[in-house]
Parts: C-alpha cells; sequence; structure tokens
C-alpha cells in the first residue's frame, strides 16, 4: 500500500523531499539516487590538442577514439537529465493532485491512478508506472512510496470522491475510538460507512480491516 513501517524508515534514502515554504510546497530532487558524470581534464585536453593537429594517422585514429567516446559521454549526460526531467514532473503533478493530501494528511488522498498523471504531463501510462516504481518521497507527512499515491476510489452520496485509502483511513479511525467493551462487527463498520455516505459491503469492510492488519470484533475486546 505504499505504507512504511518504522524499521524501513532508516533505510530508505528518499528520491524526493518535499518541504513546506510559506504557502508552498518545494519539491528537491535527491540526486544521490541517480548516476552523476564527469569528463576528466586530462581527455578534453587530449580532445583539443588531437583536434589541432592530426599530422598522422595515430593521431587521426586517437581523434577518432577521443571524439566517440565524448559523444557516448554528451548521449549519457543528455539521459540522465531526462531522466531528472521526467521524474520532476512526475512529482510535480502528484503534489499538484494530492495537494490536501500533503496539507492534511492521508484522510485526505484522492482517488488517482497512473492515466490521471499521464494525460497531465502527456506521458504514456508504462513510463510513469515504471517511472514511480520503487521510487519514495519524505514530506511532512513522513515518507512514501510513489505508489501510495495511486488508488481507485469510489463517489459518495453528495458527489465527493473518496479513495480507497480514504476509506481504511476512516475504518481505522473508527476502531480505534470503539466501545472495547462491545467493539463493531464488520457488519456495523458497513452500516456507519453507508450512513456517512460511502456506500460499501461487509466483505470489502472485511477485506479492508485485514489489509490493516486488525483483527475481528471478538479479538479486539
Amino acid at each position: 500500500e505504499g505504507n512504511i513501517d518504522s524499521a524501513e524508515l532508516n533505510q530508505i534514502s528518499p528520491d524526493f523531499i518535499i518541504e513546506k515554504v510559506d504557502d508552498n510546497f518545494v519539491i528537491t530532487l535527491n540526486d544521490k539516487s541517480l548516476p552523476s558524470v564527469t569528463i576528466s581534464r586530462t581527455y578534453l585536453e587530449m580532445f583539443k590538442n588531437n583536434k589541432k593537429g592530426k599530422k598522422n594517422s595515430r593521431d587521426k585514429n586517437t581523434y577518432k577514439f577521443l571524439r566517440e567516446k565524448f559523444e557516448s559521454a554528451k548521449w549519457f549526460i543528455a539521459c540522465i537529465q531526462q531522466r531528472r526531467d521526467t521524474l520532476m514532473r512526475i512529482m510535480q503533478a502528484i503534489v499538484e493532485k494530492q495537494y490536501e493530501f500533503f496539507e492534511k494528511g492521508p484522510k485526505y488522498l484522492k482517488p488517482m491512478i497512473y492515466k490521471d498523471i499521464a494525460e497531465e504531463i502527456q506521458m504514456d501510462i508504462s513510463t510513469i508506472s515504471r517511472v514511480v516504481n520503487g521510487k519514495y518521497v519524505q514530506s511532512p507527512m513522513g515518507i512514501h512510496e510513489l505508489k501510495y499515491f495511486f488508488s481507485e476510489g469510489l463517489t459518495t452520496d453528495f458527489g465527493e470522491e473518496v479513495s480507497n485509502k480514504h476509506i481504511k483511513e476512516r475504518l481505522k479511525e473508527l476502531m480505534e475510538n470503539e466501545d472495547k467493551s462491545a467493539p463493531y462487527s464488520d457488519d456495523r463498520l458497513a452500516e456507519i460507512l453507508n450512513e456517512e455516505g460511502i456506500h460499501i459491503a461487509r466483505r470489502t469492510v472485511a477485506k479492508y480491516r485485514e489489509q490493516l492488519k486488525l483483527p475481528i470484533a471478538r479479538l479486539r475486546k
């Protein structure tokens, strides 16, 4: 689901860092996650010297070799820069669509699928899926895997779209605040959510409760 437990936190180096500055969220790409390329000054001097005077076949071969290496380096640098740009565009689009989450927390996470981001930044869905895989972001709301921000949802009686993660947060909240001498059954939890305008079946409540690793009512006494 993208939630990170405390044991994993020390092992994760986030790919993005999001900080609140005044009323804006500032996104920083953690470059440690991407390779860096430097071109040796020695080779640069050799390239310049061979470029000036290609007197014999040996000089010509050296120049050709160096030129090929520099072209490869330039191509590699361009690929890395393009990857950085893609990462930033995806993260910016996620922040724009999930602004309320970064402001107020998990209960405000909106339904969002890869297609939403793909259309926003005009890229293929497969590209979005591949790029976000295994990437993490550190924000005022903690560390989350980028996959966490993608989820299906439903529309309430009030025309509001809510994500399944929002529903799980609400279920967790209900169970945390229930009367411990008479905890809610899955049927009762489904009834409460339906009364709140969220149409959900008991079996779905049971599935979400199990995903939250919370036991059935009689074991919560």
